[in-house]
């Protein structure tokens, strides 16, 4: 559809145009990146780096949203994005100003998340996008108060997931991206424009994100940028009806989470590791493998669960 190379490129262009004034505009505020005392002694070089860059392709998307499409799906998708953002400025805007370097306490970022997913559940089933495929059932119809719930439970933990993820220059970005671009073909098969005007801009925004958030890191998108595309991510799938694929397209997202469950659960029932550090691409760091290397394996496994839902897609009919 040529609508998605369009408002790919140009979302691009205005990203890598943009990125340099807002990157100085963050530095010139002090909005620099606390480092966790978790993360590898080699992380401590981070300190200080800006933060929040998500806001950018956050704002390309929804810009690009009201100039191609301004449809209540899409509205749905943007909604999701923007509070998806809204919650990590919070949280950025808490961990700058020195309330730890964790942000915003946990249980209120779950309860605004589940907030967050109970709106995106509505909207789903007002866009009647509540048949969702299941492998072995079908595209079962989870009307009302059951795309609610899902779409709950899936925004926290999709929204957390890529949040954990972002630990790394330019892995949760390039994993994103690798997602949003699957998405993007088979919302292109399917002719839903509201879905491709959305995907093709998040990959685009993304990928001129990269340009500055690639090792070395001048830039990172913050929960700003993590929160928002989990949100996104959980809404986009659902109106192309691939819901319960999420685990499948995300297997990055969700190998990330499992490491920090298992890891935490050894430590506080057993007191020992099973992983030298968590998430598991800080344990990684650990064995020595190098950023880089690491953010190409990871995107590697990105792409297949990514190609796994697009072929699935194909095969039950989600993709004409």
């Amino acid at each position: 559809m040529r609508h998605a190379a369009v408002v790919l490129v140009l979302a691009f262009a205005v990203g890598v145009g943009l990125y340099p004034w807002l990157t100085t505009q963050l530095t010139r505020r002090g909005a620099g990146q606390h480092v966790q005392s978790y993360n590898p002694s080699s992380h401590l070089v981070k300190a200080g780096t800006p933060t929040m860059g998500g806001l950018l392709f956050c704002a390309i998307t929804a810009v690009a949203w009201l100039a191609f499409d301004r449809s209540r799906s899409g509205f749905v998708l943007v909604f999701a994005l923007a509070a998806g953002a809204m919650l990590g400025l919070l949280d950025d805007r808490a961990n700058i100003r020195g309330r730890g370097v964790f942000g915003i306490g946990a249980h209120e970022k779950i309860a605004a998340q589940a907030f967050i997913g109970l709106l995106v559940g509505i909207g789903l089933d007002v866009a009647g996008a509540t048949r969702q495929y299941f492998p072995g059932l079908g595209a079962p119809d989870l009307r009302g108060a059951g795309i609610v719930l899902v779409t709950i439970v899936a925004v926290i933990a999709v929204s957390n997931a890529v949040n954990l993820t972002d630990g790394v220059d330019g892995l949760a970005a390039s994993c994103s991206a690798v997602v949003f671009a699957g998405l993007l073909a088979i919302a292109v098969h399917q002719h839903a424009l509201p879905v491709v005007i959305v995907t093709a801009a998040l990959v685009g925004g993304l990928a001129a994100f990269l340009v500055f958030n690639w090792f070395p890191a001048r830039l990172f998108m913050g929960d700003t940028g993590s929160l928002a595309l989990g949100c996104a991510l959980v809404a986009a799938s659902a109106e192309l009806h691939l819901l319960w694929l999420l685990p499948v397209m995300g297997i990055v997202f969700v190998a990330e989470t499992l490491s920090v469950i298992v890891n935490v659960t050894a430590i506080r029932r057993f007191h020992r590791r099973v992983l030298r550090a968590s998430p598991l691409h800080h344990h990684f760091e650990e064995l020595g493998l190098r950023e880089r290397r690491l953010v190409a394996c990871f995107t590697a496994v990105a792409a297949v669960g990514t190609l796994l839902t697009v072929l699935y897609a194909r095969a039950r009919g989600a993709v004409a």
